[in-house]
């Protein structure tokens, strides 16, 4: 049995994972390229510090099917209408691109699993989370260098200015969504979360031809959803010109805030 080294007393190049693991995948390179961790040492706290466990190390493999799997559920359920993932996406809420920094991948697993609030309750399986995780850290490491964070807005429920706000009053009873300007809306749980409605990464839905959601196409659906959608549930919403201005000011990015009174 060989005796436990002291991460100060191995030699910098001593590879001692391979005295509790077999090796795979060869031609990878070496152990921490993919799983971090330390190398000189047999002493389990010290070798398995950083570590990344193996079903979340996928993204390190060139063009692996996990991490590419995770890239299309975050396309397919339009995660960067709220979070940038590879430089891309809305700043709404926590910049994945900076992950790494401050949670391990069980943590953003478990984020995944149980969403904080104003984040959609999506129920993906064990598998995709995994996938989910593997395509956030494979978008941080091709980003690289990154800026620092926006801070996300937020406020509290019952505060009398955001309650005069066109959204909390027309759709927050049905919807919730995260704006640039006033943090989270609304307390609806019935309709689809609109976080990032009127940018490009929201879902392509609107119609059948799965258009993007425009203030002109925002418009049509209020004024009668269901001649866009037959079997939507949503009745039509009767705003006045300036109401409507007001809601589309609300959920534009860089949106002007309107003027509000306490």
């Amino acid at each position: 049995m060989p005796v436990p080294l002291c991460a100060a007393e191995a030699p910098a190049t001593q590879n001692s994972c391979l005295e509790c693991h077999p090796v795979h995948y060869v031609a990878e390179g070496g152990c921490v390229d993919c799983h971090a961790g330390r190398l000189g040492t047999t002493r389990v706290d010290i070798a398995h510090s950083g570590l990344i466990a193996g079903r979340y190390a996928a993204f390190t493999l060139e063009n692996n099917p996990v991490a590419r799997q995770g890239e299309e559920h975050l396309k397919n359920y339009a995660c960067r209408r709220c979070h940038a993932s590879d430089g891309k996406g809305n700043r709404l809420a926590a910049d994945l691109d900076l992950a790494p920094e401050y949670a391990s991948p069980e943590e953003l697993e478990e984020s995944i699993r149980y969403p904080v609030l104003f984040m959609p309750e999506f129920h993906f399986s064990e598998a995709q989370r995994i996938e989910l995780v593997n395509a956030i850290l494979a978008g941080a490491r091709r980003k690289g260098a990154v800026e620092q964070e926006r801070p996300a807005v937020v406020h509290f429920e019952g505060e009398s200015v955001l309650e005069q706000l066109e959204f909390e009053k027309q759709c927050g009873q049905c919807h919730r969504a995260l704006t640039e300007r006033y943090g989270g809306l609304g307390t609806g749980l019935i309709g689809p979360n609109l976080s990032g409605l009127l940018t490009q990464y929201y879902l392509q839905n609107f119609g059948d031809d799965g258009q993007r959601w425009t203030i002109e196409n925002l418009e049509k659906w209020l004024k009668n959803p269901r001649k866009i959608r037959k079997l939507t549930q949503m009745p039509p919403l009767s705003l006045k010109p300036p109401e409507f201005e007001r809601l589309g000011r609300e959920l534009q990015p860089e949106a002007v805030p309107p003027e509000v009174q306490p």
